[in-house]
């Protein structure tokens, strides 16, 4: 019995243990299925956990009842406990997860501190600081590296997104991309330093290397192109497209200016700092100031250079505030505020002047010259056409305003006759071609031939130094010879129509003698007409003188009869 007992306890032991060890084998394998671990402490506090991969020392040590898990590297997804459905590759990634689940962090210390769900890093220290941020992803070295609550965000490049912090709903593409963002939300940096300083400014949209890259608060900025917008750091709703667009503006760092300006081209608005609500479209179109403000210059190279005002053509230099230009190379002076110049080369010189046409000049102001190469070069005037001009018209007269309401000292002294007597009619030929010589510029070959054909047409007319030195010579400041400040530079003119003012005159003068002597014809008349009757007396007297001698000779013929017969009887007696 003793022998027995004896040989049969080892039997017993071996068998117990064996027993213990299947139950336990058995138990293991209905609690958990599917989990692979390599490396010490990997995977060490599994439970009921399924599916789950951990390699790598100190692997998903902490993980008891989380399944689906993959973990690869020295202490990745090290303190997680019931994650799922996560995968951590790199040392020390998804660290600090603890119960976050649908996170995908690869690289070294990629999303350490994170206890999110739904985040992707990729890239060395990505997403380092994340804490509760979700719905992240966030690839490259240090990509979101110290967002901890922003959620939503796509950040794309080494140091992408770097310093944001609780920002949310943005996307940075491209190495430092929104580096500096911390609240920011609502902002699309594509490009290398695009968006660098961003800080918590939002709705901003920039694409290009180092497009916006000095914005700190601004908001509702679109920057397209490389270093647009580049020093805009507190300026709003700016839109600039092209290399360089609006490359200073905001560059003093004020708050409160640099808003709501366009520009669209390769430089384009490239100098401005504080101006705002400007449009400028074209390369290289810009300003000359750095404050310039409601300017609109569309055209490489135009111009802006005062503020309200408006180029638009090629190399349009607009310089006089309020002015506006249409036409290239079109420009107005710093003196040529509040004018307008439409037409290719057309130039305004002084204030309140308009040029319309090719190559039109106006040095005046107050001044409007219209048509091909036409020229002003004195205040108050208007010009139409130019040298080979040879007809202006309409249906209708102009009208000048005669109002007697605003006319003061009249005087009725305009000579007539006596003037007129004075004035020399002549006929002639214009030489067309010496008279824009003493403007100052030759006729083109489509001039040439108009001005051929104006100079075969004799006209008639005065000359006006002849009709100045007419009226002078009776003390009368004749307004229909325009007298030039400057003969040497400028030309006599003659207004034709207010030589009806002396002709007027003239023809009342004539009119007062007509009246004059048809009064004295009217007392000749008179004498006449009494000359007649009495005449008429006078032969009324001498037809009844007649008469009565008629009478009397037919009375005195029978007595000289009867005297006569007397004497004959006698004798015979």
């Amino acid at each position: 019995m003793t022998n027995l007992r004896r040989d049969a306890f080892p039997r017993l032991y071996l068998a117990i243990l064996f027993c213990g060890c299947f139950l336990m084998a058995m138990h293991t394998a209905y609690s958990q299925t599917g989990n692979e671990s390599l490396g010490t402490g990997a995977g060490a506090s599994i439970t009921s956990g399924d599916y789950n991969v951990f390699i790598g020392d100190s692997s998903g040590t902490n993980m008891s009842t989380g399944s689906h898990n993959s973990f690869l590297g020295y202490r990745s997804g090290f303190s997680s406990t019931s994650a799922t459905d996560n995968t951590f590759i790199g040392r020390d990634a998804g660290y600090s997860n603890t119960t976050g689940a649908d996170n995908t962090f690869v690289g070294a210390r990629a999303g350490m501190l994170s206890t999110a769900t739904d985040n992707t890093f990729i890239g060395s220290e990505a997403g380092y600081v994340n804490t509760t941020g979700a719905d992240n992803t966030f690839v490259g070295e240090q990509a979101g590296y110290e967002n901890s609550s922003g959620s939503r965000n796509v950040f794309v490049g080494e140091d992408a997104g770097y310093h944001n912090s609780t920002g949310y709903d943005n996307t940075f593409l491209g190495r430092t991309a929104g580096r500096d963002n911390t609240t920011g939300y609502r902002n699309t940096y594509v490009g290398n330093e695009s968006g660098f300083d961003s800080e918590n400014g939002h709705h901003n949209t920039a694409v290009g290397d180092s497009s916006l890259t000095d914005n700190s608060s601004g908001t509702h900025n679109t920057s397209i192109g490389a270093a647009s917008l580049a020093a805009t750091e507190y300026g709003s709703y700016n839109t600039a497209v092209g290399a360089y667009a609006g490359w200073d503006n905001n560059r003093t760092n004020d708050n409160n200016n640099a808003n709501r300006n366009t520009y669209l081209g390769a430089f384009a608005g490239y100098s401005n700092r504080r101006g705002e609500d400007n449009v400028g479209i074209g390369a290289r179109a810009d300003f000359n100031n750095t404050d310039r403000s409601r300017t609109t210059f569309i055209g490489a190279d135009a111009l802006a250079g005062d503020n309200d005002v408006v180029a638009i053509g090629y190399h349009a230099e607009a310089r006089g505030i309020f002015s506006i230009l249409v036409g290239g190379e079109s420009s107005t002076t710093t003196n040529g505020d509040r004018s307008i110049a439409i037409g290719y080369d057309a130039d305004i010189a002084k204030q309140n002047s308009i040029a319309i046409g090719y190559n039109t000049d106006v040095t005046g102001a107050n001044s409007v010259a219209i048509g091909y190469q036409s020229q002003v070069n004195v205040d108050n005037e208007v010009y139409l056409g130019n040298v080979t001009t040879s007809a202006i018209g309409g249906i209708v007269n102009w009208s000048a305003t005669s109002d007697k309401r605003f006319k003061k000292d009249v005087s009725e002294n305009v000579p007539g006759l006596v003037f007129i007597d004075l004035l020399r009619p002549v006929t002639y030929h214009f030489d067309a071609e010496k008279m824009a010589e003493f403007e100052g510029y030759n006729l083109d070959r489509s001039l040439r031939k108009a001005a051929l054909i104006k100079a075969g047409i004799r006209y008639s007319g005065f000359l006006a130094q002849d009709v100045l030195e007419a009226a002078e010579s009776l003390g009368f400041e004749f307004s229909g010879v325009k007298v030039p400040a400057n003969p040497e530079t400028e030309a006599y003119g003659l207004r034709y129509a207010e030589f009806v003012v002396p002709l007027v005159k003239a023809t009342q003068e004539l009119h007062a003698i007509i009246q004059k002597q048809d009064q004295q014809l009217a007392a000749q008349a008179d004498i006449n007409k009494s000359q007649e009757a009495k005449l008429a007396a006078y032969q009324q007297l001498l037809a009844e003188l007649g008469a009565r001698i008629s009478i009397l000779e037919a009375q005195a013929i029978p007595s000289n009869q009867s005297s006569k017969g007397t004497n004959e009887v006698s004798p015979n007696r």
